[in-house]
């Protein structure tokens, strides 16, 4: 399967740990500047706050609590030791969540990729045009 892979890192999001107690308790908050899928799921650009309700869930909801998506994750197997980041995949003008970074938060998970996602990439995969996009965070 051909496809350019480009990275971004998009500077104008803000990721920060909010809540405390337990891991549970604990979240991100990140702006992201585009609309984006999770799973099955089409989110609006806006601020979401990431949440892992339990191990192996991601609930991703607008901080306006409008727009919401939860999913199943797997923890990345490589230990995260940069800053506070969701990383995207592109696909034309289309993007899904793949993976959440967040030491402070303890989240290190990936997302598998949807039916959806997957269907778009067969059928981009003759065009360039397809990216990770990293939204950077702290």
């Amino acid at each position: 399967m051909n496809r350019t892979i480009a990275t971004a890192l998009f500077s104008i999001a803000t990721l920060f740990t909010i809540g405390s107690a337990s891991a549970q308790d604990r979240g991100a908050k990140a702006t992201v500047p585009f609309d984006f899928s999770v799973g099955a799921t089409r989110l609006p650009a806006g601020t979401y706050i990431v949440t892992s309700p339990e191990h192996g869930q991601m609930l991703i909801q607008s901080s306006d609590r409008r727009s919401q998506a939860i999913t199943i994750t797997s923890q990345s197997p490589a230990e995260w030791t940069g800053g506070g980041k969701l990383v995207f995949a592109r696909h034309g003008n289309q993007y899904f969540l793949h993976a959440v970074h967040c030491p402070i938060a303890g989240m290190n998970a990936s997302i598998p990729a949807s039916k959806q996602e997957k269907r778009v990439e067969l059928q981009r995969a003759s065009m360039e045009g397809d990216a990770t996009v990293l939204v950077a965070a702290e």
